[in-house]
């Protein structure tokens, strides 16, 4: 019986398998939810006007600005792309539909930062725009070749700004958020673990823009 029972232990049913898996993987969605790229921009905006000197005007319109150009008209891109069939899918599972929306992204990007600077957005917003568009640069050019994970690079990239204008200890948290949110591309088989350790290093260039000097 206690042979029978360590079997068991050790080979669960395939109905149990079954069961932990799908678990596993409705965590690994929902975790790729809440951490894609576009939702991710809003804590960064928050952080970024929290930790602003000018308050304001300047704060609203360099976070509606920034919000608009990373994070909002980027995703109305992708639906019209979706919609008039050009994609297949608006989560772009698939590389080649994915320069396109990358090459987007960049575009708006480099013309938010003389916008921004143009309507009197506070200097944090301005430097945040030119370090993401510095990281979306590097990623559409990886794009053309290889399958970046984005949702690594949103994280990683959320991680270093609180890192250089909050601290280890209020980073710390974002950076483990970073490797849950890897975990869960890797576990719905969207990335490989090559592909999400590229994305976090993508964010090293922000430290250019944003690192305090």
């Amino acid at each position: 019986m206690r042979a029978r029972s360590t079997t068991l232990e050790a080979n669960p049913p395939a109905d149990v398998q079954l069961v932990a898996q799908s678990s596993a993987d409705r965590l690994a969605r929902a975790i790729s939810i809440v951490g894609a790229p576009p939702v991710l921009i809003v804590p960064l905006i928050a952080f970024a006007a929290w930790c602003s000197e000018e308050s304001g005007p300047p704060i609203v319109r360099g976070a509606l600005g920034l919000f608009a150009a990373t994070a909002l008209v980027p995703c109305l891109f992708i639906y019209g792309l979706y919609r008039s069939g050009r994609i297949s899918n608006p989560g772009l599972p698939r590389r080649a539909e994915r320069l396109q929306p990358a090459l987007f992204g960049v575009l708006c990007a480099l013309a938010a930062y003389p916008v921004l600077r143009s309507i009197g957005a506070a200097q944090v917003f301005v430097q945040l725009d030119a370090g993401l568009l510095l990281q979306m640069v590097f990623l559409a050019f990886v794009t053309i070749w290889w399958k970046i994970s984005y949702h690594a690079a949103g994280s990683a990239g959320l991680a270093m700004v609180i890192l250089a204008w909050g601290g280890m200890v209020a980073a710390l948290p974002l950076a483990m958020l970073a490797v849950v949110i890897g975990w869960a591309r890797v576990r719905l088989d969207r990335h490989t673990p090559a592909q999400v350790a590229a994305g976090w290093m993508s964010a090293l260039p922000l430290m250019w823009w944003i690192w305090p000097r």
